[in-house]
């Protein structure tokens, strides 16, 4: 059960027939991309694609959708991380010669990073900018420096959730509790800046951190690894837990959740994969958080994104949500328009 994958190739059940995923494919990403497009009424549009499948298969089903609606794609860059920069400049040159006021950049953030830095050293400016959800929150370009050519950029993005307790837990994670996980010592070690000694442990090492006093404590931690404010993949992998511990309860005993459980039917040790995937598809239960968690006969999820606009505040980027759009919704798109930072002060 995948809680990042998104290619609409995955969703071919002859090919992968035991594939499930708690993220929206990206056929309804692109129908998304497809609706704020007509919504704007921009008719004369570039796009940028990574080199790769999710980039193909983006901007493929992006381009279905919107010649349905009479939009032209003046053209279609490719980009990757691991291109020359003169491969990059081809791109830039293109951006400059269209005529284009709107592009689309179907791109994961490490490959459309080298891009952004050359448009800003360019100065191309005036651009709107269209996001796919695989740079439109990532925080690596979120910058005083990027945004001034990428300022009011509009993308969607998976819901946000907050999960209880979520924090309390992180926050009480300590190597003492449990001396035989190395991935705990390891994460202590990045987070305090010191090397914990654990019981039967020699002192001496060739680690480069101090030794732990073992006073240090993660509660006021301030690293940005226990901001749980913005979960949104991490939610999708809160679902696909619990999506999966759902099909095994009603495989071992019988029946669904709802129902009390008064012993196994099945031993644990009997259980096959296929059993697994056959109770993962009918998988059907409102979680604590009112979402319906359930898989379509591809194994996709229903299909809700955030619509996430670029704004600066005091100084910072701020990822701020300004719609939403919902597969399952009478209407799938909503907008608050007058909550929009338009790049050039104005809508393009």
């Amino acid at each position: 059960v995948s809680y990042f994958s998104t290619c609409a190739c995955l969703s071919d059940r002859a090919k992968y027939p035991t594939f499930f995923r708690t993220i929206p494919s990206d056929y309804f990403q692109a129908k998304a991309l497809a609706a704020l497009v007509k919504h704007f009424g921009w008719q004369w549009i570039g796009a940028i694609q990574s080199d790769n499948d999710y980039g193909l298969n983006g901007i493929l089903a992006f381009t279905e959708e919107v010649k349905k609606l009479g939009v032209c794609i003046a053209f279609v860059g490719k980009i990757k991380r691991t291109y020359s920069m003169d491969k990059i400049l081809e791109v830039v040159e293109m951006i400059k010669q269209s005529t284009v006021k709107v592009i689309l950049a179907f791109v994961p953030e490490g490959d459309f990073y080298p891009l952004m830095k050359e448009v800003v050293k360019q100065n191309i400016t005036g651009i709107q900018w269209i996001a796919s959800e695989a740079w439109i929150t990532a925080s690596r370009p979120s910058t005083h420096e990027i945004y001034q050519a990428f300022g009011g950029a509009l993308g969607f993005v998976v819901n946000k959730m907050a999960i209880p307790n979520l924090r309390q837990f992180l926050t009480g994670i300590n190597p003492y509790d449990d001396p035989s996980d190395v991935f705990v010592k390891d994460f202590w070690e990045t987070i305090v800046g010191c090397r914990p000694v654990l019981p039967g442990e020699d002192a001496v090492t060739d680690s480069t951190n101090e030794i732990c006093t073992g006073y240090e404590t993660l509660l006021n931690s301030k690293d940005l690894f226990f901001n749980v404010t913005q979960l949104r993949v991490s939610y999708n992998v809160y679902k696909a837990v619990y999506a999966v511990a759902h099909a095994i309860h009603q495989l071992v005993f019988c029946q669904s959740v709802r129902e009390r459980s008064v012993r196994p039917c099945l031993n644990t040790s009997e259980i096959q994969p296929k059993e697994v995937t056959d109770h993962l598809q009918r998988v059907n239960v409102i979680n604590q958080f009112g979402d319906n968690v359930f898989f379509d006969k591809n194994g996709d999820p229903p299909a809700s994104y955030d619509l996430i606009n670029w704004q600066l505040k005091n100084g910072q980027v701020q990822h701020v949500t300004v719609g939403h759009f919902s597969s399952a919704a009478d209407k799938e798109l909503s907008i608050q328009e007058e909550r929009i930072v338009w790049r050039k002060g104005k809508m393009v």
